[in-house]
C-alpha cells in the first residue's frame, strides 16, 4: 500500500526528468529514509567493491591499490596545507652571541638542570611555547624532549622553537633533546608571545600529526606497489618470449622431419636398429639353450651321484605288472575238476586269513604297551557294536 501511494508521487518528478534530459539536467538520486536504509545501501555498496575486485585480474588488483594509493597522498598533502599556520613576515629571530665560555658553561647547566618540556605527537602548537617561557621564569636553561620524531626533524623542531620562542638552541643531545638558553637579557614576554598565533591549538596540532603520519606511511607504500608492478609486467613479458621459442623450436622440427633426406636417414637407422635387435635377441635365445642344457646334464649327473638302493627298488616295481602279484599267490598244482578247484580257492582263503592272523601277532608283539591298550579297546567296541 505504502509502495501504490508512493508511485503517483513520484511520476510526474519521473517525467520532469525525462524532460529536462535533453536540457542536460541530472536525476536527483532517490534519499534514503532511515538509518537501516543507509546501512543496507552502504552494505550493499561494499559488497558490490568486492565482488569487482575480486574479479580483477593481478596487474588490475595492483593498478587498482596505486590508484586509491595517490589519491589518498593528494587527499592528505591538501589537508596538511589547510592546516599549516600561515607564516607571518614580523616574527624575526636575533639570538646573541656568546662566547666560547659562556656556552659550555650554559651547555652544562643545561644537562646537569632536571627541567624539561615534552613534545609529543602534536609537534608544537601553543601549550608548549607557554610552558617554556613558564619554566625561564626560574631557569635560564631547559631542556625539550622530542619523541617521536626523526632526527631530521628535531633539527626542524629546534630552530622553529627559536623563532618562536627567542631563545638560543645550545646542542642536541642524543638526537632527542634539545637543550635551550633563554637569553642574557631575558624578560618575561607578554601573554601574546607566551602563546602565540601562530602556532596551532591542541587539536589541530593532533590533527595534523594524524595526516603527517599517514602521509608518511602512503610514501613508503607508493614504492613497494610500483615495484610488484614492475615485477608483474616482466614476467608477463617473459612468458611469451618463452613461449614463442618452443613454438619455433616445435616448428623448426617439423620442417626437418618434412625434409627427405632426414627422413630416409632416420629410416634407414630405425631399420639397422631393428636388426641389431632381431640379432641380439637369437643370440640372447641361444645362451638360454646352453644354459638351460647345461643345467639340466648337471642336474642329472648330481641324480646320479645321489641314487640310492630303494630308488632302484621303485622303478622295478613301477615297470612290473600289478596283477602277477596277485596271480603269484595262487599256486600251481591244481586239478581239472571244478569241485577240485573251488576247494582249492577255500584253502587259499583260509591260508590267507592264518596268514594275516600270525602277521598281526608278529605286529602286537612289536607293539608298545600304550599301543597295545588301543588296540584292544578298538576290539572290544567292535564286539560290543
Amino acid at each position: 500500500m505504502v509502495d501504490k501511494a508512493v508511485e503517483p508521487t513520484n511520476g510526474p518528478e519521473k517525467i520532469e526528468a525525462g524532460n529536462g534530459a535533453g536540457n542536460n539536467a541530472k536525476v536527483k538520486r532517490k534519499k534514503l529514509k532511515g538509518k537501516r536504509a543507509v546501512v543496507r545501501w552502504l552494505k550493499f555498496f561494499r559488497y558490490k567493491k568486492k565482488k569487482e575486485y575480486e574479479r580483477m585480474t593481478a596487474e588490475e588488483k595492483i593498478l587498482y591499490k596505486l590508484r586509491l594509493a595517490r589519491k589518498k597522498e593528494e587527499r592528505l598533502v591538501q589537508a596538511l596545507k589547510k592546516i599549516e599556520p600561515a607564516e607571518t613576515s614580523e616574527t624575526t629571530h636575533d639570538p646573541e652571541i656568546l662566547t666560547p665560555e659562556e656556552h659550555f658553561f650554559f651547555l652544562k647547566m643545561g644537562l646537569k638542570c632536571k627541567n624539561y618540556v615534552p613534545v609529543g605527537r602534536r609537534g608544537i602548537y601553543g601549550g608548549v611555547i607557554l610552558n617554556m617561557h613558564l619554566h625561564w621564569k626560574k631557569h635560564q636553561t631547559l631542556k625539550v624532549v622530542v619523541k617521536t620524531f626523526m632526527p631530521e626533524e628535531v633539527k626542524e623542531i629546534a630552530v622553529e622553537l627559536a623563532r618562536l620562542t627567542g631563545g638560543i638552541v645550545l646542542d642536541i643531545h642524543e638526537e632527542n633533546t634539545i637543550i635551550m638558553y633563554r637569553g642574557k637579557n631575558y624578560s618575561q614576554p607578554p601573554t601574546e608571545i607566551m602563546s602565540p598565533r601562530e602556532t596551532l591549538s591542541r587539536k589541530k596540532a593532533l590533527d595534523k600529526s594524524k595526516y603527517r603520519d599517514g602521509l608518511r606511511a602512503v610514501r613508503k607504500y607508493i614504492p613497494k606497489i610500483e615495484q610488484d608492478l614492475h615485477l608483474l609486467q616482466a614476467k608477463d613479458k617473459s612468458k611469451p618470449a618463452s613461449i614463442s621459442n618452443v613454438v619455433e623450436e616445435i616448428q623448426e622440427t617439423d620442417i626437418e622431419s618434412i625434409d627427405s633426406e632426414s627422413y630416409s636417414n632416420i629410416q634407414w637407422e630405425n631399420q639397422d636398429k631393428l636388426k641389431e635387435t632381431k640379432h641380439e635377441g637369437n643370440q640372447v635365445s641361444k645362451d638360454d639353450l646352453v644354459t638351460k642344457d647345461g643345467l639340466d646334464s648337471d642336474s642329472d649327473g648330481l641324480s646320479d651321484l645321489f641314487e640310492t638302493d630303494s630308488e632302484s627298488g621303485t622303478e622295478e616295481n613301477a615297470k612290473r605288472p600289478l596283477y602277477l602279484e596277485e596271480f603269484e599267490k595262487f599256486s600251481a598244482k591244481h586239478d581239472g575238476d571244478r569241485e577240485d578247484i573251488e576247494d582249492h580257492l577255500r584253502q587259499i582263503s583260509v591260508d590267507s586269513k592264518k596268514a594275516n592272523s600270525s602277521s598281526e601277532v608278529v605286529d602286537m608283539q612289536n607293539l608298545d604297551e600304550v599301543d597295545r591298550l588301543f588296540l584292544r579297546a578298538v576290539s572290544l567296541l567292535e564286539k560290543r557294536r
